[in-house]
């Protein structure tokens, strides 16, 4: 998954595994919705820097 998510220009982050699936997917639906409503969605979710060891 993670390279598919380089593919497309993104940057893979861990954020929690299968036990978070469910709240990982309502979150991809608000971000999603609010794109379709023409809102920024990185206004209305946290930023993750870059880990340390990327370079």
């Amino acid at each position: 998954m993670a390279q598919l998510v380089r593919d497309v220009g993104a940057r893979p982050v861990v954020l929690g595994g299968l036990d978070r699936a469910r709240q990982l997917e309502e979150v991809a639906g608000f971000v999603i919705a609010l794109a379709l409503n023409g809102t920024d969605p990185s206004t209305a979710i946290p930023h993750f820097p870059p880990p340390a060891d990327a370079a």
